[in-house]
C-alpha cells in the first residue's frame, strides 16, 4: 500500500530513509527520477536491496545522494524477491557518505552522541573507536578535525543526526558581592552539578554576561544555598565592573 507520495525537495532523503528503519518498516521506497528509478527495500528497519537502474547496494545510494531529486513514496509489506544485503541503514549510511563532497563540520566546539544506542549498534575500526572516546571526553572538535580521517568521520556522523554540538544551560543569576573569598566567584552547588552533567567534567571557569553585553571569563566554585545568587569578592567586581544586585546571564567554559 503506498504510504505517501512526496518530492525530495522538501524532504532529507536520509532522514526520511531514518524514519522508516526507526519505524522498523518492511517495504519498497521508490525514487521516480528523469534519469530512472532508485528502490531501497527495508525488512525491519533493515536495508536488503538498494538498485538505482542496475546499479546495486551502496554506490545506488550514493548516486542518489549526489542529487537528490525525484518523487517518492513507500509501499509498505512489500520485500525484495532477492535481496543482496542486510545490514542496519547507519552502516549502509555511514558507508554511502564516503562517496559524497567533505563539509567541514559546522561546530567546533565539544560534541555529544545524542542516540548511544545507535552509535553501539554499528561496527566501528579501532581509529574509529578512539575518535569516540575523544568525543566522549569532551575534546572539542577543533582538536579532533586536524586529522583528515577523523574530521571526515565527524562530518558523516553529524550528517547522521549522531553527532551534535553539548550545549550548556545558561542561568541567570544576581550579583552578591561576598569577602569570604578572592579572586574567584561562587555559584550554588546545583547549578555546576548540572553543568557538570552536561560537559561530563566539573567547569573550571564561567562566562558572565552583563546588561550591556560584555562577557567577563572567571574562575569559579561552588557553594551550598545560593539559589539564584552569583557571590563575587570585591576585588573581581572592581576589575569586571559589575555592580551588587545586577541581573547576568552565567554559563560554563
Amino acid at each position: 500500500m503506498t504510504k505517501s507520495n512526496a518530492s525530495l525537495d522538501t524532504f532529507d532523503f536520509l532522514e526520511l530513509l531514518s524514519m522508516l528503519s526507526g519505524s522498523s518498516k518492511t517495504g519498497a521506497l521508490s525514487v521516480h527520477r528523469p534519469d530512472g528509478l532508485f528502490q531501497c527495500w527495508l525488512e525491519n528497519g533493515r536495508v536488503r536491496h538498494l538498485d538505482f537502474e542496475g546499479v546495486e547496494g551502496v554506490p545506488a545510494l550514493v548516486k542518489l545522494l549526489l542529487d537528490p531529486q525525484g518523487r517518492f513514496h513507500f509501499e509498505d509489506g512489500l520485500t525484495h524477491p532477492t535481496p543482496r544485503m542486510d545490514a542496519t541503514l547507519d552502516e549502509v549510511a555511514f558507508e554511502a557518505l564516503d562517496g559524497l563532497p567533505e563539509h567541514k563540520p559546522p561546530f567546533d566546539g565539544p560534541a555529544r552522541l545524542p542516540s548511544p544506542q545507535r552509535v553501539a549498534a554499528m561496527r566501528w575500526t579501532l581509529q574509529e573507536q578512539d575518535v569516540l572516546r575523544q568525543i566522549e571526553a569532551q575534546r572539542p572538535l577543533s582538536d579532533l578535525t586536524a586529522d583528515p580521517y577523523a574530521r571526515r568521520m565527524l562530518a558523516k556522523l553529524i550528517r547522521m543526526g549522531l553527532l551534535s554540538p553539548r550545549k550548556s544551560r545558561v542561568a541567570r543569576l544576581s550579583v552578591t558581592v561576598t569577602r569570604e573569598v578572592r579572586g574567584v566567584v561562587v555559584i550554588d552547588d546545583l547549578i555546576l552539578r548540572r553543568w557538570k552533567d552536561d560537559l561530563v567534567r566539573p567547569p573550571q571557569h564561567i562566562a558572565i554576561r552583563d546588561d550591556a553585553g560584555r562577557i567577563h571569563t572567571l574562575p569559579v566554585r561552588s557553594g551550598p544555598d545560593l539559589g539564584a545568587q552569583l557571590l563575587i569578592p570585591t576585588d573581581l567586581l572592581m576589575r569586571t565592573g559589575l555592580r551588587a544586585g545586577d541581573s547576568v546571564l552565567v554559563r560554563p567554559v
